[in-house]
Formats: structure tokens, sequence, C-alpha cells
């Protein structure tokens, strides 16, 4: 069995979460990928823009459904043990949607980037401790500053009605995010099993021997 957690007693170095080689870059490009297609075919883009329309009900919605679109992106993060994963993930499906038409364009890399760059800092300070909890907690945050993101770029919080509904939706976010971080925990636990290539350790630690399973 792999876990994320590791000894109090091995000193954390910070750089390692922010390196990438061939594995890491191959299960972040082929995730993010997939995640793309998936939201291109679904015409995530339109989908949103509908939800919107219905105002505060719509983003409290939203909210409560976008960490699902993080789960991919949290699953290789899980099997490559390095906060960067999350962020270069979401970089590549942003940049395939914007090719593709997406409506949003290169607003989709500020969409994707700036939620992930909270997901990867809760990581780094909770330095990889907390296995469940811990996909939990970064996909938590991740999921309320993708709200916040959404607010950003679409004008402000007059969209859903004013900051009382806007906050509620950003709980919503948060409160469900928790549950996509267990579930794409569990799913980077399926794929590692399924004989993904993976991480033993964080390479923050001095781990990073690949896992291999029959």
């Amino acid at each position: 069995m792999v876990h994320t957690e590791t000894s109090p007693k091995k000193s954390y170095r910070f750089g390692e979460d922010f390196k990438l080689d061939t594995m890491d870059i191959v299960t972040a490009v082929l995730l993010g990928v997939i995640q793309a297609v998936i939201e291109i075919v679904g015409l995530l883009g339109f989908v949103e823009r509908f939800i919107w329309s219905f105002g505060p009900w719509g983003f409290i919605f939203y909210g409560a459904y976008n960490g699902f679109t993080w789960i991919l992106f949290y699953a290789g993060t899980y099997l490559r043990k390095r906060a960067v994963v999350v962020m270069l993930a979401v970089t590549v499906t942003a940049l395939v949607r914007w090719f593709a038409g997406d409506p949003d364009g290169p607003v989709l890399l500020f969409y994707g980037l700036f939620p992930a760059t909270f997901g990867a800092t809760v990581l780094v300070l909770m330095r990889w401790r907390g296995g469940r909890l811990l996909f939990a907690l970064a996909l938590a945050v991740t999921s309320v500053a993708n709200q916040v993101a959404t607010f950003i770029g679409q004008g402000g919080f007059q969209l859903a009605d004013g900051t009382f509904w806007a906050l509620v939706s950003m709980a919503a976010a948060g409160f469900a995010g928790l549950m996509w971080g267990v579930v794409a925990w569990y799913l980077g636990r399926a794929l590692e099993h399924a004989g993904v290539p993976s991480l033993d350790s964080p390479p923050a630690f001095g781990g990073g021997a690949e896992t291999r399973h029959a």
C-alpha cells in the first residue's frame, strides 16, 4: 500500500515540488488532454454560461460541482506526488480548450492557473501529510479559488446578486470540494493499482521510487 504521508524526521525540500521529470510531464499532459476532450465534448464553456444565467442559484450549483472538473488533475498529482503536476495538467487543458475555440479563449489559463496555484500551495504547506485529508483540503481550496476566479473573470459579485450569495456559492464550493478531493485520492489509487506509473513517496522527502503493481 502506498501512502502520501511521510516521517516528520525527513526534511522537506521545497524545490522538488516544482520540478518535473519525463513521467511527470507525460502524466500531466495525458490527463490534461483527456480532461480537455471531456470538457470540449460536453460543451462545458457553454453549459457554464447557461448555469450562470440562473443567478445566485446557478452560481451555488456551479460552486458545488466545479471541483468535479479537478478530479483528474489531482489524481495525477497523487500519482506523481509533486505539487506542480496539477498546474501543468490544468494548463494543458486550458490550452487545448482555447485552441479548440472555447468562448473564454486565453482567459481559461487564468481560470485554471489561479485556482491550481492555491491547491499546490496547500500541498506544499501541509508537506504532503494527511492522505485523503490532504487532497480533500487541497481540492476544497482549489474549488473556492475557482469560484473567485469565475467572479473576477465574469465581472464581479453582481452576477450572483451580490456579495452574500457569492460567499454562499464559495462555501458550497469548499464543502463539495472536500468530497471531490477524496474522490481524486481514490481515483489516483485506482489508477496506481491499474498499473499507471506512480511514485511511492514525494520526491520532496527524498522519495520517488517508481511503484509497480502486477
